[in-house]
């Protein structure tokens, strides 16, 4: 079973769609991080579940299903490593992954 990276950047990601939604709901803040973790986690085990990415590239995009839309996360799976890594995240209705 592959093992979950989540890179610097995807933890800014999720930290910055942590910050605006805690602003505005607290609770809704707390249950939206314990949707993602749940959905990064279910990576390790069905790492291909994410649709490919339309850049063409191996790149995949999981979609996290939270409220009226939810979030995004843009990943690799590299089977010989047994490692999938967590690239970017973003919230649904923004537009493309802020990548380094």
């Amino acid at each position: 079973m592959p093992q979950v990276i989540v890179t610097r950047n995807a933890v800014r990601g999720i930290q910055r769609c942590q910050a605006f939604l805690a602003a505005k709901a607290p609770d809704a803040a707390r249950r939206a991080g314990q949707t993602i973790d749940r959905y990064l986690v279910s990576l390790a085990s069905h790492p291909d579940i994410g649709r490919p990415f339309s850049d063409g590239s191996d790149l995949r995009e999981l979609l996290i299903p939270f409220g009226h839309s939810g979030y995004a996360a843009l990943y690799r799976h590299v089977p010989r490593e047994t490692a999938v890594y967590v690239l970017a995240f973003r919230h649904q209705k923004e537009a493309g992954y802020l990548l380094p």
